[in-house]
């Protein structure tokens, strides 16, 4: 939504010509419009002014420089009010001020207008005559009418110096009238300009040339076609013109307002032909129509800033001003209650500061020195007398004379010694006084000449300035074409890289689908397989247990033959062996001919026998298992007899490893009762220990202890497992 205006708004009654530090302020004054557009549904418009930057026209923000509302609905508004934004010093090169016009009702913009603030100078005053032109960019027969009047004035935080001279600036405090008046029927306004030459600026009145009447404005289309058109003339013959607030009542007006002339409208013009120039315009003269303008004034102030006003205003204490209590109101049809002209009170100082403490205001501009009433009009003078009169009135008299002599024509009597030398000593016054206003006039054109000289070196110092700035701007542009052709590049590669990943992901896809469809058939193949390799793994598994058991059942003849022969037999041959030698099978012999248990063999034995019959079965049983799975895998549903012979096998398993410990516990017991055996028949041999029918009568017991430890436990088969596990042979039955 559009900013709501401040129906209540007033005007600041102080205008401060400083912006804050590292700011810049923008002053726009609002005079008036003419044929604005009506809104979109037909309605007459009732219209106020938006004021904003362009980063608070970015940012969507509300606006505090709002205009007034019109009293009622006009499509020729007169709104008069002044409104300020601010922004930061080093954002002035990036910011623009929007002017918009909007509708108090629908709150519809009517009027949008951008001014670049780079381009505006410091301090000076501006008046436009805004134009927009329709959405095809040329102004048509409605919108070509269609106008705003605006002053606006860019003010800085400090007064920059001029070039020749020592102040900066020259500040005017107009108070107001002092006398009653009795017939102005409505508030006044002043417009106050310092005019270089007061008579060219007569002359150019008196010609009706429009930068001399009133306020002129300066008309600007939209978009603005060139920077030109905010140039400003280093003098201009017209001056300056600055518009006053409305001063009120229309009895006593009253403004207290300060111009402030900076430039060579300021403190280096004072001169025989300078003269500060105060025009009265009463509110209602500001008419609507093709052209928003002032009427003829009401009245005029004239004060001519002579070179003897100089050192006078020098003379105060504190303030470099003076003050002028009764200045005169010429040309005007204005009278108090005396029935005389009125005057006007004002002030005026000199200001050498970059950054001035001390404006004028009501109450500080009394303390100024008065200027005396009769050096105004004795050395001021009336403005019509003050210039050239005795100059035009010598020549025209000396004129008449040649002429007269040429004709022949009788002449006067002459006059007396006297007035001969008195004509004579005025007539060389007045060389005198022309020679010195020429000396005077050439000391202004040589510093007007140096001051031009200066201006034109700065300005081709900036013209070089800018084109190294230019030269400076299209390299950093060529480079930022070479980095945006880079990144171009990069960006190509970063999308054919893309594009092959996606290719690629969607090949592994592909594959992944297919290899989905296949999955359950390679599952269905593998099952067989799995079952035909464990078949083959237990056929191995038996074989090698086979080979184990018949080692062992070696192992156990020969254990058996060693047995049924007697002691004697077995010991001769052997009579140097003190130790017993180590069988094939790693279990020690018995060389003593120790009565070992005959059961525990036989239960070997016919355990060993049954082991084998049941590994017979198992064999000629798995061959139609594995002929019937390798002819029809799919038909084998009954997996019981597979079962049973792997609980078999791991019974058997299990019994082997239980007789191989008790084998070696044996072997063990064996060979300690050998060694002891061993021992005796040597200590007997050298006629120590005991006799042999000791050993005799020991065997026996041997025996049966033996025996006795020799049993075999029984052992539980282990439970069949789910899956076919590969067994492996231990140790010993490798060996």
């Amino acid at each position: 939504p559009e900013d709501s205006p401040d129906t209540t708004q007033t005007v600041e009654s102080v205008i401060s010509h400083l912006s804050p530090s590292n700011k810049e302020t923008i002053t726009v004054t609002l005079h008036g419009a003419t044929n604005l557009p009506a809104c979109k549904d037909g309605s007459e418009p009732w219209p106020y002014v938006v004021v904003k930057t362009t980063s608070e026209e970015a940012k969507n923000q509300d606006s505090k420089a709002v205009t007034s509302v019109t009293s009622e609905p006009t499509k020729a508004p007169i709104w008069g009010d002044t409104v300020t934004v601010e922004i930061q010093a080093e954002d002035v090169g990036r910011e623009d001020v929007i002017l918009k016009v909007v509708d108090n009702n629908k709150k519809e913009e009517l009027l949008f207008y951008q001014i670049p603030i780079k381009y505006l100078r410091v301090f000076h005053p501006y008046h436009f005559e805004l134009v927009k032109p329709n959405k095809t960019g040329k102004a048509n027969e409605d919108t070509a009418k269609t106008q705003l009047y605006a002053t606006v004035v860019r003010k800085g935080s400090f007064i920059p110096r001029q070039v020749d001279g020592n102040h900066r600036a020259l500040e005017v405090f107009v108070r107001g009238i002092n006398e009653p008046l009795i017939n102005n029927p409505s508030p006044m306004v002043v417009i106050a300009r310092v005019v270089p030459n007061y008579m060219e600026f007569k002359v150019s009145q008196l010609n009706q040339d429009p930068a001399s009447l009133g306020l002129p404005f300066t008309p600007l289309s939209f978009p603005i076609p060139s920077v030109m058109n905010f140039d400003v003339a280093q003098v201009s013959q017209n001056g300056c013109p600055q518009l006053s607030k409305p001063g009120g009542p229309p009895e006593l007006p009253l403004w207290n307002q300060s111009f402030l002339f900076q430039g060579r409208d300021g403190a280096t013009n004072f001169s025989e032909d300078a003269a500060l120039v105060l025009e009265y315009y009463a509110l209602t003269s500001m008419k609507g129509g093709e052209s928003w303008t002032f009427s003829k004034p009401l009245g005029v102030s004239v004060l001519p800033l002579k070179s003897h006003l100089y050192p006078e205003m020098l003379t105060g204490k504190g303030l470099n001003g003076l003050r002028i209590e009764r200045l005169p109101i010429t040309d005007t049809k204005l009278k108090t209650i005396n029935g005389e002209a009125p005057t006007v009170d004002l002030s005026f100082q000199l200001l050498s500061s970059e950054r001035p403490e001390n404006f004028l205001t009501p109450n500080n501009s009394k303390v100024l020195p008065t200027l005396d009433p009769k050096i105004l009009e004795e050395k001021l003078g009336s403005i019509h007398e003050s210039w050239s009169k005795a100059t035009v009135s010598s020549t025209v008299n000396s004129s008449t004379s040649i002429c007269q002599e040429a004709e022949g024509e009788p002449q006067m009597p002459q006059m007396p010694h006297e007035m001969e030398i008195n004509s004579y000593r005025q007539a060389i016054q007045t060389m005198a006084e022309d020679i010195l206003s020429l000396r005077k006039h050439a000391r202004v054109l040589e510093a007007e000449n140096r001051m031009l000289r200066n201006h034109l070196i700065q300005e081709e110092m900036e013209e070089e300035q800018d084109n190294a700035d230019k030269t400076q701007k299209l390299m950093s542009m060529r480079q930022k074409l070479l980095l945006s052709e880079l990144d171009t590049k990069k960006l190509r590669d970063t999308v054919q890289h893309l594009q092959n990943e996606l290719i690629r992901k969607n090949d592994r896809e592909k594959e992944l689908l297919l290899y989905q469809t296949q999955q359950p058939q390679a599952a269905l193949l593998k099952r067989p397989q799995d079952k035909l390799q464990k078949m083959k793994a237990l056929e191995e598994t038996v074989r090698h247990q086979e080979k184990v058991i018949e080692k062992m059942e070696g192992l156990l003849k020969n254990k058996l033959q060693e047995r049924s022969e007697p002691l004697p037999n077995r010991l001769q041959g052997k009579p140097g062996r003190v130790f017993p030698m180590l069988s094939a099978s790693g279990l020690p012999q018995d060389p003593t001919g120790e009565n070992l248990p005959v059961d525990l063999y036989s239960v070997l034995l016919a355990e060993n026998s049954r082991l084998r019959a049941e590994l017979d079965k198992s064999r000629q049983q798995s061959a139609p298992i594995i002929l019937q799975q390798q002819a029809l895998p799919d038909l084998l549903t009954n997996t019981s007899d597979k079962i049973n012979l792997l609980a078999k096998l791991e019974q058997a398993q299990n019994r082997i490893l239980s007789l191989e410990s008790q084998l070696e516990d044996s072997a063990r017991r064996w060979g300690r009762e050998k060694q002891d055996l061993a021992t005796q028949l040597q200590e007997q041999e050298n006629g120590l220990g005991h006799p042999s029918n000791s050993i005799i009568a020991d065997q026996p017991n041997s025996s049966t202890h033996a025996k006795d430890y020799s049993r075999p436990s029984k052992l539980d088969p282990l439970m069949p497992s789910s899956e076919t596990k590969v067994i492996k042979p231990s140790n010993s039955q490798q060996t």
